[in-house]
């Protein structure tokens, strides 16, 4: 690996969400230049020279005292074998930006297992991270190779904040049995705007949910087995006394929580001082809806896209009118300036279990609060959070497994959350 040329790649660095990671490589390089390599090395990659030049001469020119030398620029589709072999070849980690990932991934992740290029993403779509954990872990591995899928919002706050948990009841001498993850989001007066690539892998997540079945089906990871008293988890919406109403989360986190708990429970991931895995806990996700009428809004709409999503001219419906049928959420404009600085996260992580002997017919004796708080989540956080999975990789990489993981079992044995802490990214015990 010491060849390569190139420390990190950004793919796919003329899209939204991949000009915005360029631009934090930029703005992180004036406010914390100490978190780079020395004689840092990168490279920005797409489809046109000419875009990604445009995307250069617009952020260079904002970034006045960046320490960052000027990237180099290469070309490259994903169906472009050749091209691409050549980019992951020279490059020691790749971002990639290139999305819907269930249509386009699958080149990019192959290519870097072949080329022995350790790779993070920003997806958010767990039939492609599941097929790809299956197709490609073995070969990962034979090559030392780490494949780390959901590294933005979707899925680092909540299956981090998992093992940040486990790791305090760890701490303690207690034994964590159940963790329920609910997510707030903020928005300003300005209002919020999704990206249409969120919601255009929703869309196509929905009609692929019978595969993602079957890939399970056929997944030779462990079967998790909990202990303690069972965790009821609420399908429909729901009253909490605590934190109001909500519904089922229905994004990337649950499945990535889950088989980052199969992939320990298997025994794919090993800590090098013998310490052991994380134990496996029961898990349910909900989103916080902030009153009654969002509710009503939220149960309209969620029907009438669930509906569509599962047949073929419905999802063509959806994909051609996403403000139409998310009630003006999500757009093919992106999202004003304004929008962005006033918008944030919350992730609050509720959990329970025992000090002491574990029991069904027992309550758990022992509960933690743990909150994950962050800036927007698609556009600003994202960002943050990948950059620093690349660098966290870069810079330890023997800490680092190999095989194609999640973030959790990926950098369990790292400073990850630390560094997180210094864009903004925070984990706290909440009292």
């Amino acid at each position: 690996m010491s060849n390569k040329q190139f420390d990190i790649t950004v793919f796919g660095a003329t899209g939204l969400t991949g000009k915005q990671i360029v631009r934090h490589l930029y703005q992180l390089s004036q406010e914390h230049p100490s978190l780079y390599p020395s004689q840092f090395k990168w490279a920005i990659a797409g489809r046109s020279e000419d875009k990604l030049q445009a995307v250069l001469d617009e952020i260079v020119s904002q970034y006045p005292e960046s320490t960052l030398s000027k990237p180099t620029i290469l070309t490259a589709a994903v169906t472009q074998r050749d091209r691409l072999d050549a980019i992951t070849s020279q490059t020691k980690v790749l971002i990639n930006a290139v999305g819907p990932f269930r249509f386009m991934g699958e080149y990019v992740v192959r290519s870097c297992v072949e080329q022995g290029c350790d790779y993070v993403d920003v997806t958010g779509e767990p039939e492609f991270v599941e097929r790809m954990q299956r197709t490609y872990h073995d070969k990962a591995v034979t090559n030392h190779t780490s494949i780390v899928h959901c590294c933005g919002f979707d899925s680092v706050p909540s299956d981090l904040g998992v093992l940040y948990t486990k790791n305090l009841y760890a701490e303690r001498g207690w034994t964590p049995t159940q963790i329920e993850m609910f997510l707030r989001i903020h928005v300003g007066e300005a209002g919020m705007r999704g990206g249409y690539a969120t919601f255009e892998s929703a869309v196509h997540g929905f009609g692929s949910a019978e595969l993602l079945r079957e890939i399970r089906k056929a997944s030779n990871l462990k079967k998790l087995e909990y202990v303690g008293q069972r965790l009821t988890f609420h399908k429909g919406v729901t009253k909490d006394r605590e934190f109001g109403y909500h519904v089922p989360f229905i994004f990337a986190d649950p499945s990535v929580v889950r088989l980052s708990q199969q992939i320990f429970a298997t025994g794919l991931v090993q800590d090098k001082t013998d310490r052991p895995a994380p134990p496996t806990t029961q898990f349910a996700a909900y989103l916080l809806l902030p009153s009654l009428w969002a509710v009503i809004l939220y149960v309209i709409y969620g029907y009438i896209f669930s509906f569509l999503a599962t047949i073929h001219w419905g999802r063509q419906l959806l994909l051609k009118h996403p403000e139409f049928f998310s009630a003006g959420l999500f757009s093919k404009e992106h999202p004003t300036q304004t929008q962005l600085d006033q918008a944030s996260f919350e992730v609050i992580l509720r959990s329970k279990g025992y000090e002491g002997a574990i029991s069904v017919s027992e309550p758990p004796n022992r509960s933690m609060k743990v909150v994950v708080r962050g800036p927007e989540a698609g556009y600003v956080a994202t960002p943050r959070i990948v950059i620093q999975c690349a660098l966290v990789m870069l810079l330890q990489k023997e800490r680092v497994p190999p095989g194609v993981l999640t973030p959790s079992t990926a950098f369990w044995q790292t400073d990850l959350i630390q560094r997180l802490g210094y864009v903004g990214i925070t984990f706290d015990i909440s009292n």
